[in-house]
C-alpha cells in the first residue's frame, strides 16, 4: 500500500540530498505529477510536473524543466536520469520513493556526473 509522504520525511531527503554540492531545487510528485512538496519557492507549475513525469513514465527521449531541453540518458521503473547537453544547464534526476512518491531533483554539472547523481537519489529515497 502507498503512504503518504510526510513534510518531515521530505525534509529529511532534501536534506540527506544536499550532502553533494551541486544539488539545487529537490520537488515531490504523486503518481498523477502534482506537486506535493518543493525545497525552496521556484517557478514550477503543476503543468510542467505532470510533463515531467509523463516523460518518465513513457519513456520519452527528453523533458523540459525551466524552459530547457534535457536528453533522458536513464530511464526505469524507478530511476530517471536526464541530462542537459547544449546549455549547460546540469541534469534532472529523479527516484520512486519507497512511499511510491517521485522524487526528483535539478542538479549542476559539479560533484557528481549525472548517473553518480542519479544513483544517489535512488540511495536517499529508498533510506
Amino acid at each position: 500500500m502507498i503512504q503518504a509522504m510526510e513534510q518531515r520525511r521530505f525534509d529529511y531527503l532534501v536534506n540527506e540530498l544536499h550532502e553533494f554540492e551541486g544539488m539545487e531545487e529537490i520537488f515531490a510528485l504523486d503518481s498523477e505529477g502534482n506537486i506535493l512538496f518543493k525545497s525552496e519557492d521556484f517557478e514550477f507549475s503543476n503543468e510542467e510536473a505532470k510533463a515531467i513525469l509523463k516523460a518518465w513514465k513513457e519513456k520519452e527521449s527528453a523533458l523540459m524543466f525551466q524552459n530547457s531541453r534535457y536528453a533522458i540518458l536513464k530511464n526505469d521503473e524507478i530511476q530517471l536520469a536526464a541530462k542537459n547537453i547544449v546549455g549547460g544547464k546540469g541534469n534532472i534526476v529523479g527516484s520512486i520513493t519507497k512511499e511510491g512518491v517521485y522524487l526528483i531533483a535539478h542538479t549542476r554539472d559539479e560533484g557528481l556526473i549525472v548517473l553518480e547523481w542519479s544513483i544517489f537519489i535512488n540511495k536517499v529515497a529508498w533510506a
